[in-house]
């Protein structure tokens, strides 16, 4: 006899849920360089934070300067001298990790003009971590990509579940298949940044969009919040740890 009742899945054993975040090995998207940026004001504060991700388990960072020439005079100079200053500042202090540096470029007529033809901080194989306005997709985001992707990189577009502007994930799966990856940000999944933002990233990765993530460390107040997700929320980390498509672990 055909029944209409669907057979329940299983509950998933919350037990074998991680307690941390060891399980990626990297993070590749932070704000931890001082001074030059909405992230860190100063190396203290950058140590702290470095010292708080090293305690959720990550042994690599790949820290990722805003380069956004509306707001931040950061050039591939600029970055990399004060990155020299971070990470001489961290080896003194024998932390036991590693830090690498990379940048996320806002996409722009700016970025277009003044920045892509002087070459791009990357991360891994040649990934560049980029995003858009929360407003909407520049004018020509198409040949932008097409731009970056002549160069030799792979663009990697930071936390599309924020991007409350464009919710149809076949869109970014059209862009997936001209080669651009996806990077989720960890708190998305927590609702620090609303439901709304939840909802998609749950969605973005039930449909298996995403190949990195990251935590977007910017203050404090992230760091407690991701210690709150690996103790308390043991379904998330359960999710985060059997996604099978995550690249960090390579980087």
């Amino acid at each position: 006899m055909f029944s209409f009742f669907k057979k329940k899945e299983p509950a998933p054993d919350l037990s074998l849920a991680p307690k941390d975040f060891s399980f990626l090995g990297a993070d590749m998207h932070s704000h931890l360089v001082p001074g030059i940026d909405d992230g860190a004001p100063d190396l203290e504060t950058s140590l702290q934070l470095i010292r708080g991700l090293h305690e959720l388990g990550f042994k690599k960072l790949i820290t990722t300067p805003h380069t956004h020439l509306d707001f931040y005079d950061n050039t591939r100079e600029k970055i990399t001298d004060n990155f020299t200053k971070l990470n001489r500042f961290i080896t003194d202090h024998r932390l036991g990790l590693e830090l690498g540096i990379a940048s996320e470029y806002f996409l722009d007529s700016l970025f277009q003009n003044a920045i892509l033809p002087h070459g791009l901080l990357s991360f891994g194989d040649k990934y560049v971590l980029v995003e858009v306005s929360m407003a909407g997709w520049p004018r020509g985001f198409s040949d932008i990509i097409f731009g970056i992707q002549s160069l030799g990189y792979t663009p990697v577009l930071a936390h599309p579940e924020r991007y409350l502007f464009e919710e149809d994930v076949r869109v970014y799966q059209e862009h997936q298949s001209r080669g651009m990856l996806f990077a989720l940000n960890l708190l998305s999944l927590s609702g620090y940044y609303g439901t709304g933002v939840q909802h998609l990233a749950e969605s973005y990765l039930k449909s298996e969009l995403y190949q990195f993530c990251g935590t977007d460390l910017h203050h404090e107040r992230h760091l407690s919040r991701l210690r709150r997700m690996a103790t308390n929320h043991p379904e998330i980390m359960l999710k985060l740890a059997e996604y099978p498509h995550w690249r960090n672990t390579q980087l």
